[in-house]
């Protein structure tokens, strides 16, 4: 197998640092796979001109993604089989459109091919509450960020345990970090359990940070994971080499918006990714990075 990786982007917003993204991520080894949000006007014939070295591919099948909601699983899944229908990488590193990278290329090949095989998952301790939701049917599995859908969502899930329904009964579901590098092979042995995914989530609602989870907890994958103990979760440490600062989030659902004052910090942490930047809130920081890393 060659040492290409392909990068896996789900955007849906802030097309001028998406750019830079793209254009750190530019790089004779890596191969860039883009899925945009449907809801957001985009038009790829404008971005021909951003790779030098990577093959651009923005998907065509673009799907309305909501926050939380069973699209971001199949949106993740549109964007590994595009990536391995055309070629065989190394690694597949999912990021956010809101990433950024705080090394450069050459380090991130040299660490991957160093730990070549080990697969980077930022696994997370799961609340019995928490996990319970996946045992209910979700009358509106896009609807986890709105007020009435969730209320009913919540009503229905009171009536299903008074009765004692449940669904997915034998299911062991488990909880990570949406964002990952991966395998080839753990990549092509998602795709092809396409289908029971779908079975298993296309009724509950955010799902993003539990369906890769699951599948590779019961898998012979989890023997690769090269951190193997869960996490109290938003920890972050070392398995999946992103650096995502929860502890001045706004709240549970939003980690920091980096700035220009997290310069330091930023340079100074092992990571290889960050998570969030945000032009409208400082456009400095995003500037910064990009000119250190670009490669004129």
């Amino acid at each position: 197998m060659n040492n290409r990786h392909a990068y896996l982007i789900l955007a849906h917003k802030n097309f001028g640092q998406l750019r830079k993204l793209i254009m750190l991520l530019d790089d004779p080894r890596n191969d860039i796979f883009v899925h945009v949000d449907k809801k957001a006007a985009f038009d790829p014939s404008e971005w021909t001109d951003v790779c030098r070295h990577s093959r651009l591919v923005f998907l065509d099948n673009r799907l309305h993604v909501n926050w939380g909601g069973v699209s971001i699983m199949r949106s993740e899944l549109a964007l590994l089989k595009t990536a391995t229908s055309t070629g065989e990488y190394s690694y597949y590193h999912l990021l956010s459109g809101m990433d950024l990278p705080i090394k450069d290329q050459d380090t991130i090949h040299a660490f991957f091919d160093e730990h070549s095989g080990a697969e980077f998952i930022n696994y997370w301790n799961f609340k019995k509450t928490t996990q319970s939701r996946f045992h209910y049917y979700t009358i509106f599995p896009e609807g986890a960020g709105q007020f009435w859908t969730n209320l009913a969502n919540n009503i229905f899930k009171g009536l299903q345990m008074a009765v004692g329904y449940k669904i997915n009964r034998d299911v062991d579901f488990r909880f990570a970090s949406q964002w990952f590098s991966i395998t080839d092979g753990l990549a092509r042995y998602v795709i092809s359990k396409e289908d029971w995914l779908e079975k298993v989530f296309r009724h509950t609602n955010t799902c993003d940070e539990i369906f890769l989870a699951t599948l590779v907890w019961s898998s012979p994958f989890r023997e690769r994971l090269f951190v193997k103990e869960p996490v109290e979760e938003h920890v972050v440490n070392l398995s999946n080499m992103r650096f995502i600062d929860w502890t001045r989030g706004e709240s549970i659902r939003h980690p920091w918006t980096f700035r220009a004052g997290d310069w330091d910090l930023l340079m100074s942490v092992p990571h290889f990714w960050a998570r969030k930047f945000d032009e409208n809130v400082d456009s400095l920081i995003i500037d910064s990075i990009f000119q250190k890393l670009h490669k004129a």
